[in-house]
């Protein structure tokens, strides 16, 4: 115990005879510009009063150049929000507008392809509810199948997707397609409500809804099976389905172009991540007490930190 009061008693007497507030006064009969104090502790003592060096000089501080430290994590969320933005902090130029250039380039792919798919569809649903219609092709499963589904063609201000009474329609094709003393039928779906996207594909890509089209007035149960199963459809059939392809190609471009924007922005996080790590590497540390004159014999103690950078 009285050793430790010893030890605290010495470290008191020492920071008391440097002043608390870090600074002492200088004699000037023997100061002059080299004789501050650098906080280098063996460079320190190394010097007499008119602060020159003994001897041993090679213990003298080092030149050091400033450069700050770099936060992986920070630095790999600034690119993951903005690809090439933790690149540019780190002044990595040319990377950071690689990667901000493929982002551009990128949305803009995704967004064309997109606004250009969505045209399709709205043209192509609009063409399925002028030519395809669900009344149609409850009369075909009647005509052909020997069923008999009810059609309301006494109201002229129903539409074609009003006149049929859904449960009743989906009831008649489970029948057919599980009626095995007629298979096979092709009779594979039940109509998705009007509206739905399965409702749209449904009707250009299944042939069992090829009577329903406007021009498959001759459209038989045979026809569905015809062609080894691909059936004997009707021009508006297969001009429908092309409308229905070219808006899938372009949704699967745009689809492919938003795959490729994260990815982008999972590459420029972890690139900036790595860079910066890569940097604080090359980056030594080096804290010490800088001596500053304030005024007359008056010098001032600063902690400072300084920041060695190897090219």
């Amino acid at each position: 115990m009285k050793s430790r009061l010893v030890i605290l008693e010495i470290c008191g007497l020492f920071f008391i005879s440097v002043n608390m507030y870090g600074q002492y006064k200088i004699d000037p009969a023997v100061h002059n510009d080299r004789c501050l104090l650098t906080g280098n502790l063996l460079y320190d003592l190394s010097k007499d009063i008119n602060g020159v060096n003994d001897d041993n000089s090679s213990i003298a501080p080092k030149k050091v150049v400033y450069r700050r430290l770099y936060y992986p994590f920070v630095l790999g969320l600034y690119s993951a929000v903005i690809p090439g933005a933790g690149q540019f902090y780190t002044k990595s130029y040319l990377k950071g507008s690689l990667f901000l250039g493929a982002e551009i380039i990128l949305w803009a792919l995704y967004l064309t392809n997109e606004n250009k798919g969505d045209d399709k569809t709205e043209l192509f649903k609009k063409y399925a509810d002028e030519n395809w219609s669900v009344a149609r092709y409850a009369g075909w499963i009647n005509a052909n199948f020997s069923q008999n589904i009810a059609v309301n063609n006494t109201d002229p201000n129903l539409n074609s997707w009003e006149r049929v009474q859904w449960n009743e329609l989906n009831a008649v094709e489970d029948a057919i397609g599980g009626d095995l003393a007629i298979q096979p039928t092709g009779f594979t779906h039940k109509l998705a409500p009007h509206g739905d996207q399965q409702y749209y594909e449904m009707i250009g890509k299944y042939c069992q809804f090829g009577g329903g089209w406007a021009d498959a007035g001759g459209y038989t149960k045979e026809d569905v099976l015809a062609n080894n199963g691909l059936g004997n459809v009707s021009p508006q059939f297969i001009a429908y389905s092309k409308m229905r392809g070219d808006a899938n190609d372009y949704y699967n471009i745009a689809a492919t172009a938003s795959y490729v924007i994260i990815a982008n922005h999972v590459l420029s996080a972890l690139e900036a991540a790595w860079n910066a790590s890569r940097l604080n590497h090359r980056i030594k540390l080096k804290g010490h007490i800088e001596s500053r004159k304030i005024y007359g014999n008056i010098v001032e103690f600063v902690p400072t930190l300084h920041v060695e950078y190897e090219l």
